[in-house]
């Protein structure tokens, strides 16, 4: 029986694979070969540092401390990247509601893609996730996104929109000037 609880990640792989660790014929290298072969090859390539041509039991050790260390480096790249993308959903979020678009009305991600599409016409195509989606709006110019955005408000649901610009509108049509006025 070899011992891999030094390799936690690669400890968690083979037991995920139902390696069985107690055979005799299982050795660190024909583990690392296992943990490797659940990882991309290009990836590995990439991290570089490895050499399955030595089948040594020094070797099989080194190549299960590396592989380790592959694995840790792409948890926490995975990690940073949900990250980014939940800050992507707030900011997608604060946008389209700064827009006048009840956001808590919007219950899927193809709700904010048609949102999106009728606010800014023209300018949003789909082509991923919500990360997708804000990178496209914000690629768009701060005044061409009022402006657009201005024109096409009324074009969503209404039960899309918030009462804050209709309330906003009402406000801006008691304050022009009325016709007819004696000044």
């Amino acid at each position: 029986m070899i011992n891999v609880s030094a390799y936690p990640l690669c400890a968690k792989k083979l037991k995920f694979q139902r390696v069985n660790l107690d055979e005799p014929t299982m050795t660190k290298f024909w583990a690392a070969v296992c943990v490797a072969d659940d990882c991309l090859d290009e990836q590995l390539t990439d991290f570089g540092g490895f050499d399955f041509n030595d089948r040594s039991p020094a070797n099989g050790a080194r190549l299960l401390k590396r592989l380790e260390e592959f694995l840790v480096q792409r948890q926490q790249r995975y990690a940073k990247n949900s990250v980014s993308a939940k800050l992507a959903d707030d900011g997608l979020i604060a946008l389209l509601g700064s827009r006048g678009i009840k956001t808590s009305m919007l219950k899927s991600e193809d709700d904010y893609w048609t949102a999106a599409e009728i606010l800014f016409s023209g300018r949003i195509k789909r082509n991923g996730g919500l990360t997708s989606l804000y990178t496209q709006i914000h690629a768009i110019p701060k005044k061409q996104r009022k402006a657009l955005a201005n024109e096409n408000l009324r074009k969503l649901p209404a039960d899309w929109l918030s009462s804050a610009p209709a309330h906003q509108a009402k406000l801006d049509q008691e304050r022009a000037p009325r016709t007819g006025d004696a000044a």
